[in-house]
C-alpha cells in the first residue's frame, strides 16, 4: 500500500510543491517580470511558435509530473534501504540528491545557456527546486518509512 501511495501521489506533491514555491510565494511575479527576466525566455512562453504543448494542452503538466514521479518514486525506491537514519534523515537526504542531480545541468543548459535567463534568476530557481526536491524527498521517505518495522 506504501508504494502505491508513493508512486501515484509523487506527481501530487511535486506539482502542489512547485505552486508554493513559485506561486504562492510570489517568485513566480519575479520571474516573469519583463524588468528581470530576458526578453526571449518570456517571448517563448507567449510569442514564438509554436508555443510550449502545455499552452495548447493543459494536462500535459499532470502527464509529466505522473511519469517523472514514477521515476523519482522508483528511485527513492532502489536507495531506501542503503540510507541511513529515520525517515526524516532519508527524505532530506534524497531531496538533496534529486535536486543535485537535476537542477544545476538544468539551470544552466535551458535557462541560462539557451534563454539567456540572468543568473540572479538562475539562482533563485535553483533554490526554489531545491524546496521542490526536498518535499517530494520527505513524502517519499515518510510514506515508505514512518513507523515501520
Amino acid at each position: 500500500m506504501r508504494i502505491l501511495i508513493a508512486f501515484s501521489g509523487c506527481g501530487w506533491v511535486w506539482y502542489y510543491a512547485m505552486q508554493f514555491f513559485f506561486v504562492t510565494t510570489g517568485a513566480q511575479k519575479v520571474l516573469a517580470n519583463p524588468q528581470y527576466q530576458s526578453d526571449k525566455f518570456i517571448k517563448s512562453f507567449v510569442v514564438y511558435e509554436p508555443l510550449p504543448r502545455m499552452a495548447l494542452d493543459s494536462s500535459i503538466l499532470w502527464k509529466g509530473l505522473t511519469i517523472v514521479g514514477f521515476f523519482v518514486s522508483g528511485a527513492f525506491l532502489l536507495l531506501n534501504n542503503k540510507l541511513k537514519g529515520n525517515w526524516l534523515r532519508k527524505g532530506l537526504f534524497f531531496g538533496v540528491v534529486q535536486w543535485m542531480i537535476m537542477t544545476p545541468w538544468f539551470e544552466f543548459y535551458l535557462p541560462y545557456n539557451v534563454m539567456n535567463e540572468p543568473l540572479p534568476l538562475v539562482l533563485l530557481e535553483a533554490v526554489l527546486w531545491l524546496g521542490v526536491a526536498l518535499c517530494i524527498g520527505l513524502f517519499l521517505s515518510f510514506t515508505l518509512n514512518f513507523r515501520k518495522r
